[in-house]
């Protein structure tokens, strides 16, 4: 692990994290700051015993290697890596906004095209990350960060993320991936849960964020001011027994869309998208008619 100090940067305030990880936004005292004014910086709270302790720090180690050989407007970019007062921390790309899974809590409701718009600009972000060979592992609405003005999109968190290439090592958790609370809805695919991700089963888990985002967010007349569980609930259980396919089943949108979504996540592999590119080009005939 390189040891680098980020000296020149103060903590302000905790605007995310995990279990194991709490994300600061930072500012610069610098008149040239070295990798912006204000920046986010996840800091590793390094629990358990010495070997596990190691485990955190490896994975920690490989999420900001990973993360920092990708460079694109989609994807947070992580800028370096090391220590900070003995702390293990990167330092990263600041969005001024919230996670999607923040913005689908809340009450406020958006046409159809503004919610695809969101949920495009993420499947780029997976493009780019397909293209370098990694399987994200992860792809839900905590991990799309949304600028406070909408126009910013970007994946983060490759935490779990899989890759064929030796540099980085093997899967290390070959099984991971989010399942909500009293397993509302699950992002991990049946093969993921077996140990056996590729790139369909990014796509599975995109195809249910798009599904989770259209049934929560959509604004239909007379029911915009029904929270996130109201419009979850039932949907969720009714898929859960097997009594539809996908949440938004029920909504009044084109059956085109329903169609995407649920080859999007078929449960078999084989006959889902079988590239994310092909998948958006689909997506575009919904997008706002200045986006087409």
């Amino acid at each position: 692990m390189r040891v680098k100090p980020f000296g020149e940067y103060v903590f302000e305030k905790v605007v995310g994290g995990g279990i194991y990880t709490k994300v600061y936004r930072a500012y610069s005292v610098f008149a040239k700051p070295t990798y912006g004014k204000v920046v986010a910086i996840k800091i590793l709270r390094l629990t358990g015993s010495r070997r596990e302790r190691a485990k955190l720090i490896k994975q920690f180690e490989r999420e900001a290697e990973i993360a920092m050989s990708l460079n694109h407007p989609n994807v947070v970019k992580v800028f370096n890596f090391g220590k900070i007062d003995n702390y293990y921390a990167m330092i990263m790309e600041f969005v001024d906004g919230k996670n999607l899974k923040e913005i689908i809590y809340e009450r406020e409701k958006f046409q159809l095209p503004f919610l695809i718009k969101i949920c495009y600009e993420a499947g780029k972000g997976l493009s780019y990350i397909h293209q370098n060979k990694i399987v994200h592992k992860d792809v839900k609405p905590d991990n799309i960060l949304v600028s406070n003005d909408y126009k910013v999109v970007k994946i983060t968190d490759f935490g779990i993320a899989k890759l064929p290439s030796r540099k980085f090592g093997k899967d290390i958790f070959p099984k991971g991936g989010t399942i909500t609370k009293f397993s509302a809805i699950s992002y991990i695919p049946p093969e993921q849960a077996e140990g056996d991700a590729d790139y369909r089963s990014d796509i599975y888990s995109f195809g249910v964020t798009i599904d989770e985002v259209i049934c929560a967010k959509l604004s239909i007349s007379g029911r915009d001011d029904e929270d996130y569980f109201a419009r979850i609930d039932i949907p969720s259980q009714r898929k859960k027994m097997g009594k539809q396919r996908v949440l938004c089943e029920h909504l009044d949108i084109p059956e085109k869309l329903k169609k995407i979504i649920i080859k999007a996540t078929e449960p078999d592999r084989n006959f889902r998208y079988q590239k994310i590119d092909d998948m958006l080009k689909d997506l575009e005939e919904f997008l706002p008619e200045n986006e087409n």
